[in-house]
């Protein structure tokens, strides 16, 4: 949708989507953080009013509800600043008084701040970001969720910043519509935009595939990924793909972490939204109705899975995190590994000869299993 002009708009069934993306990974995100650090810091880059036309909460609100009602009660024993960035002074303080409410009603926990910021997206980061260095310090471990309305202020080289702090990881609305729209335009500061959103010159090598096509998307979507890798220094990304009313793209939620963990638990946020492993919603299917697949397709998983290691002998702890961090799946034992061995693909070692399991399970409490993959093709 084009960027609203007046302080508050209408929500639509994938800003419902997204949201429920948000809210449940910071369910998961918050007893993770709290285990092993002190200060937390949470990012809206994009705060907007709080609210919209129907009195739905908006990211802002998202966020605080998530720390102020996780059933975790430790998390609100750790010390969280919530920072929300917003340039549009009317919307800045309708937030403003929507928080103000919320405190009045509940009571805010001492070790809970919010702090608010009138500007950019790029200007306070690049504040923020210049002081650590200039300091030479660390953020504290930080999510921040990145969600413009358009592309020219959300450089990469702003998220490469970002990602330097070994803690951060960012969740970014990508907004693919407008970028392959204006791919061709010829504009004064198009080529300047373009370079600064992908960190590189190479997305002109895309101009001349067609606007329509799915080549032309497939790069868009692919040079954006690569660099939140090669260029921002992620080690793990996931991109999530939302459709308008018409079915056709809209945008892309990109996820960007170096931890497995983190990884882990936003995949299964999205797979709350889409359970197929498609890794997309459409406003054109009912809210939240299942989209393309009623179940993920594990055989590509036993394909995957078999061009991975064909040949070796690993453990489960890596078999996880490739399934985690370089597939679109969750879960592999049962319905990838389970029936891969009964069909005689795979063997599996224990580490003693007098334990005992039934075949096509793989116990949690037996250390040391690994599995051997047989080199011949299936």
């Amino acid at each position: 949708m084009p960027a609203p002009k007046s302080v508050t708009w209408p929500m639509d069934d994938h800003t419902r989507a997204k949201h429920v993306i948000l809210r449940k990974y910071l369910d998961a995100w918050f007893p993770i953080m709290v285990s092993s650090n002190e200060r937390l810091l949470l990012i809206d880059g994009f705060a907007g009013p709080g609210e919209y036309d129907n009195g739905e909460i908006g990211s802002p609100l998202v966020m605080i509800d998530a720390f102020l009602h996780h059933s975790y009660a430790p998390v609100r024993r750790k010390e969280v600043t919530f920072l929300f960035i917003e340039k549009d002074s009317a919307r800045l303080q309708h937030l403003r008084q929507m928080l103000r409410q919320r405190e009045e009603r509940e009571n805010f926990p001492p070790t809970m701040r919010y702090r608010f910021w009138e500007g950019t997206f790029a200007d306070a980061m690049d504040t923020i970001l210049s002081h650590t260095e200039t300091q030479q310090v660390s953020l504290v471990p930080t999510f921040a969720f990145i969600d413009p309305f358009g592309y020219s202020d959300t450089p990469m080289s702003l998220i490469k910043r970002l990602m330097l702090h070994r803690g951060c990881e960012v969740f970014i609305n990508f907004m693919y519509e407008e970028i392959n729209r204006f791919l061709t335009a010829n504009y004064k500061t198009k080529e300047q935009q373009y370079d600064a959103l992908f960190g590189t010159d190479k997305w002109r090598t895309i101009i001349t595939d067609p606007p329509d096509s799915k080549g032309r998307a497939l790069r868009i979507h692919d040079l954006y990924y690569n660099q939140l890798i090669n260029y921002a220094g992620a080690r793990y990304v996931r991109s999530f793909c939302m459709r308008n009313k018409h079915n056709a793209r809209d945008y892309y939620l990109f996820f960007a972490t170096k931890h497995i963990k983190g990884m882990e638990a936003m995949k299964r946020a999205m797979w709350k939204v889409d359970p197929t492993g498609t890794y997309q919603f459409s406003d054109f299917t009912n809210p939240y109705q299942q989209l393309l697949f009623d179940k993920p397709d594990y055989t590509l998983l036993q394909t995957m899975l078999s061009d991975k290691f064909r040949g070796r002998t690993v453990s489960l702890q890596e078999i996880e995190e490739f399934v985690i961090g370089e597939t679109p799946f969750l879960t592999f034992k049962e319905n990838a590994l389970r029936p891969m061995e009964l069909a005689g693909k795979i063997e599996v070692q224990l580490p003693g000869s007098s334990i005992k399991r039934r075949k096509g399970t793989f116990p949690e409490e037996v250390n040391g299993i690994r599995i051997r993959f047989l080199a011949s093709l299936f």
